[in-house]
């Protein structure tokens, strides 16, 4: 079954973040990085689990931002493998006034059409949405810059992120000091053991726009590795706008 993996890659703004920025300003920086640029892109997942075989899928990932419309962005994912979901399709409209964001996606072998808006991702499996920096996200999270630094010949700005709720999850951002995307990203429980490591890499420039070919995450606690490849990046694809709006055989509901 697909995972919502509505991961965005993010686009150059070639500006330079300066100490007069807070860490909200930055965060804000990153998630406006790819909004009203169309895009698409093809991921391949490899997840090595200990004491399991290995899995692997391919999804085709199409981006769209409306112009003058009721939905802020239109996303549309197609399962290419394995074998059993290729053609498994997903769909996430989300709103200009902030209301809550749509999912649907169709069934395996059925073809049938399901409303998955209140279905909670899968714990056991990782879930890009975890990089995503959404206004929610920054309000509901106490942030804080406590350093600058370089990692892989970069300069970065490393953000502190804990969780406002009783849960007080902590995460690390080293963020691209230039280019406002996140290079590396750590995850840490409440009690302050790291459970999850992210890191991008085989950076590539295309018209200007830097972006990583590849992620690494490993899961600590479940002894987990996820080894993603980014590939057939496309900027300002020609869409066929029919095909972010939901189509199967049948609607269910959750």
């Amino acid at each position: 079954m697909i995972k919502t993996i509505l991961f965005s890659i993010l686009i150059f703004i070639g500006m330079a973040v300066g100490s007069e920025l807070s860490a909200n300003d930055v965060l804000e920086k990153v998630m406006n990085r790819t909004k009203g640029i169309d895009h698409s892109f093809q991921l391949s997942i490899h997840k090595q689990q200990k004491g399991k075989p290995d899995k692997y899928q391919t999804l085709k990932i199409n981006l769209h931002w409306p112009i003058e419309s009721e939905l802020s962005r239109m996303s549309y994912v197609e399962t290419l493998a394995p074998d059993n979901l290729k053609g498994v399709k997903f769909w996430e409209h989300r709103y200009s006034d902030d209301s809550k964001s749509k999912r649907w996606m169709t069934m395996p072998i059925t073809g049938k059409l399901k409303d998955v808006t209140d279905k909670k991702p899968n714990k056991n499996e990782f879930n890009f949405a975890e990089l995503e920096i959404t206004s929610e996200i920054i309000n509901s999270h106490t942030n804080k810059i406590i350093e600058e630094s370089s990692l892989n010949k970069r300069d970065v700005i490393i953000l502190e992120s804990v969780q406002k709720s009783k849960k007080k999850v902590l995460k690390k951002l080293w963020i691209d000091r230039e280019d406002f995307f996140i290079l590396k990203a750590e995850f840490y429980t409440k009690s302050g053991r790291k459970s999850k490591i992210i890191e991008m890499g085989d950076l590539s420039v295309k018209n200007d726009m830097t972006f990583p070919q590849s992620i690494h995450v490993e899961d600590l606690r479940k002894k987990t590795i996820y080894k993603v490849k980014i590939e057939n990046i496309d900027l300002l694809p020609t869409f066929n706008i029919n095909s972010f709006r939901p189509f199967g055989s049948d609607v269910e509901s959750d």
